[in-house]
This record gives C-alpha cells, structure tokens and sequence, in this order.
C-alpha cells in the first residue's frame, strides 16, 4: 500500500513543507509534515470547523519554550490514500501563530503518531512525500546511504542519527522534515571553535528564538555528506535534551535534506539519504 502527494514549500529561504491532508474526510487542509513533532496537531480555527471536542490538557516542549494544548479526537487524517483512524491530537494556537511568520495558511501539523507505521519518502526536487507499507527494495547506488536511527523516548519520538561536524564527531542529532533550518547548540559550535555572525530570529513552538548564525566546512550523516553549510546555533536543545533526558549536539534540518531524497522507514528504524540527481 502506497500513497503520493505533492507538497510545496511556505517560508522562503528557510520553508517548511506543507502537504494536503484530509481530517474528518474533510479538505485538504495544508499540514505541516513533522518529525519533530510526536503528536500531530490542529489549529483552534480547524478544531473550530470541524466541531473537535476537547478534554483536558496537557504541558508540552517546544523549541520555543513550554507550549500547553488541549486534547482531542478526530474520525480520520488522511494523506492521499494514507490514513489512520480515529486519531488523538492537539489543539493549539502556536499553529496559527507559525503560519503567520511563514506568510502562509497552516491548519495543522502531521507528526509521528500518524507516520510511524509508515515509510515516508521526501522528494524534495519532485515536490512530492510517498507514504508506504510492505516490502521495500533496499538496493541502490553508491549516491544512496542508509542510517540506523533512534527514537528518543516513547513520550518524545524524535529521530535521533549520529553525525560528524568539521570531521569531528560522533555528535547526536534529530532529523527533523519541520525544521527550516540545521541547529548546532552553543555547546557544539564552541567545542569546534565556530565563530558565529549575524542575530537572527527563529520561529519555533513556544516561542520565536534568538539564534546566531554561522557555517560549518562540513555535516556527515552515514556516508551522505554536504559542505560549506550554513547552520543556527541556539540554545533550545538544552530545553529538549532535559525533556528527553538525553543529550542532544543539533538538527539536521531543510538546508541539509534538500540535497537528498529522503526516505525515513519508522517501522525499521532505517534512513536512507539518496543524492538528488
């Protein structure tokens, strides 16, 4: 079973992907395709349209800061023909809030609570994700690297891959489709002797960040390598580290993945970074 969709991209320099997705059987709305995020979320205003009744809430960690939701149901989210029913999800108004930075309608965020029985692949050339299940031929070229990963912890299932920076390394880092942007923390750039340039502000859950910016010789994941790569260095990854009780060194984010067809294979903690031709 498969499914394929177009997507395009919101936010300039530094977009997020936006892909159709059907809730209630209602749509599509644009989603915010996230595996950073571990609950897949709705804006007030869809949770509004579409009559979600809410109960409870619960605290969570953005990279912003601590972001509080409300808890709901709906009947169905489907992405194509990818669908899972029913669904638990957050309410809450950072969706709203992330679409205005980005000039762009979001209505939402798809994270892994929907993605984890599949096998999601990012053509970032083509524009188009393809969610699978099955058998997968594994065979390819020297331009294709495949990468064991992690999940963090059950209650924040962040793709976690080792890396190495400026041939140093291994470093631990989250693989993240909804982050416009490669994060080292301040702890990282100083261990590697990284000057750090202009103030620019970054957009996140629970707040817009005060980051730095800078550029790194090069970011290795397996044998998929980029150089001269620019990155942000910010602080929220001790704020994440301590909600996972791990450490966690950066993000691999859009400017790296654009370089490659991604492909992250939930069920066998497998990615694969194939060079875009």
């Amino acid at each position: 079973m498969f499914a394929e969709v177009e997507f395009r991209l919101a936010g300039g320099e530094n977009p997020l992907i936006l892909v159709p997705t059907m809730v209630n059987d209602r749509g599509p709305y644009p989603f915010i395709l996230d595996t950073g995020a571990g609950t897949s979320l709705l804006s007030p205003r869809l949770a509004d349209e579409l009559g979600v009744a809410t109960g409870g809430s619960r605290e969570g960690t953005g990279a912003g800061g601590k972001v509080t939701v409300s808890l709901g149901t709906v009947s169905s989210i489907a992405i194509g023909g990818a669908r899972r029913a029913p669904m638990p999800v957050a309410i809450t108004g950072e969706v709203d809030r992330i679409g205005a930075a980005v000039g762009a309608r979001i209505d939402g965020d798809v994270g892994y609570d929907f993605l984890k029985d599949f096998r999601a692949t990012i053509d970032y050339r083509k524009r188009t994700i393809r969610l699978a299940q099955g058998a997968y031929d594994v065979t390819g070229g020297p331009a294709r690297s495949e990468i064991p990963f992690r999940l963090a912890n059950p209650n924040k299932p962040l793709v976690m891959v080792t890396t190495f920076v400026n041939r140093r390394g291994p470093y631990a880092f989250v693989v993240d489709t909804g982050a416009s942007a490669t994060v080292l923390s301040p702890e990282l750039a100083d261990a590697l002797g990284i000057e750090r340039t202009d103030r620019s502000p970054l957009t996140g859950a629970g707040g817009t960040l005060q980051t730095t910016t800078s550029r790194i010789g090069s970011l290795v994941v397996g044998t998929a390598k980029l150089e001269d790569l620019a990155v942000v260095v910010s602080d929220f990854l001790g704020t994440i580290g301590q909600a996972l009780g791990a450490q966690v060194d950066g993000v691999v984010g859009y400017n790296f993945l654009r370089g490659f067809r991604v492909t992250i294979d939930y069920p066998n903690s497998r990615l694969w970074l194939e060079r875009a031709a």
